[in-house]
């Protein structure tokens, strides 16, 4: 039997629909019918849910603006062991880490936030691509039905810190890997370091982080003279990947 990658997006389904909330009802429909094809437990189906719908719901009034003529991409592969989904919007994107903390004591009767963070307790992964029009959100099965929402959502995870030396600053380098780093799923961010150097700091699997090294070292090779880089325990504090100073 040929194996098949179940992280290889290019295989997963896909449904583009009109960017209003009667129209994202169907692929919602059809991801909750694969979920109960593969028997996962309520619980799972309750976290799933929530945050499918709190992503579509984001897509469609804030990403794109409610905006008629925008459009709204689903796209996921749910087997035995995972399910894993992805919501694109068409808007102007976001930083999810600029978002308030909906918990801190002013917050607390402003509505805005809480999505993310309920997004963030009840899936084992979840990553914002592409300036934040994209969201990619994983949730592995249970074992049985008395799962919790993640109380480590860093698990499985590395922080890699990548310092690239040479001519690397004033050439696009920053523009360069945040674009590269939409194609991943990681989080973290780039920056300029007084010395001349860059420093890249991105979290994610360890494969997922070396597939991604490799595409921002061969995409600057004509600039990059020496690669300092070093692996360690990740923080969980990024959401998205960004240029910062």
């Amino acid at each position: 039997m040929a194996f098949v990658d179940s992280d290889n997006e290019s295989a997963f389904q896909v449904q583009v629909v009109k960017n209003d909330l009667r129209s994202i009802i169907p692929p919602k429909e059809a991801i909750l019918a694969e979920l109960e094809k593969h028997g996962y437990p309520e619980n799972d189906v309750f976290g799933i849910k929530l945050a499918l719908e709190e992503a579509l719901t984001n897509a469609v009034k804030h990403g794109n603006a409610n905006d008629p003529g925008k459009q709204v991409t689903v796209r996921y592969n749910i087997n035995p062991e995972k399910a894993i989904l992805i919501v694109r919007d068409e808007g102007a994107g976001f930083y999810p880490e600029d978002v308030p903390d909906c918990t801190c004591s002013d917050r607390l009767p402003v509505p805005s936030g809480r999505g993310i963070m309920l997004m963030k307790a009840y899936m084992d992964k979840i990553c914002y691509r592409d300036k934040g029009r994209e969201v990619y959100f994983m949730k592995r099965r249970s074992i049985d039905n008395d799962s919790v929402p993640s109380l480590d959502p860093t698990k499985g995870l590395i922080r890699r810190t990548i310092c690239f030396g040479g001519k690397v600053q004033g050439v696009g380098f920053r523009f360069n890997a945040e674009s590269i780093a939409s194609r991943f799923t990681i989080t973290g961010y780039v920056r300029n370091l007084s010395d001349g150097r860059v420093e890249l700091v991105a979290e994610g699997d360890k494969a997922e982080l070396d597939r991604f090294q490799k595409a921002v070292e061969q995409s600057m090779n004509g600039h990059i003279d020496h690669v300092h880089s070093e692996d360690s325990d990740p923080s969980g504090d990024f959401l998205s990947f960004r240029i910062t100073r």
